[in-house]
């Protein structure tokens, strides 16, 4: 791997996330970053199992903690070339919650748009990336 040019190795990774070799707009390589696959699979896992978990507990509980949990996700991972990641893990979680919020009753708790109206309640917002530029200052 290079960090000039593509070369053999394309990509490689380091500190969650996975760098590597792409074309930009204008023909000419680009190294982006995207989250590691391994750590959006123990992401998503984690996620689904812990909404599995809290489902049976009021929302007025867990429902900051989930808060807290999306926005340490996405202050650490929300860098450019990244938007793709966070949508996916956010699509993710909302189908978790839409699933496992359904399987409280026998009777369906939520339709889509009031899982959305919710979510607006407790300031679960859409995933966006927070860094635009990400500035190198140790050297």
């Amino acid at each position: 791997f290079s960090r000039f040019r593509p070369g053999r190795k394309r990509s490689f990774q380091f500190l969650g996330f996975e760098f590597y070799w792409d074309v930009d707009f204008n023909k000419e390589p680009r190294l982006r970053r995207r989250t590691a696959p391994k750590k959006q699979r123990e992401a998503l896992s984690t996620f689904y199992q812990w909404i599995k978990q809290m489902r049976s507990n009021p929302l007025r509980d867990w429902m900051p903690v989930l808060r807290r949990k999306l926005t340490g996700f996405r202050n650490y991972y929300g860098l450019p070339d990244n938007s793709r990641s966070l949508e996916r893990l956010h699509s993710h979680i909302l189908h978790s919650l839409f699933k496992w919020l359904n399987r409280r009753s026998q009777r369906k708790s939520y339709h889509w748009y009031g899982l959305k109206q919710m979510l607006g309640y407790f300031g679960i917002a859409p995933p966006r990336v927070t860094k635009r530029q990400v500035l190198v200052d140790w050297y």
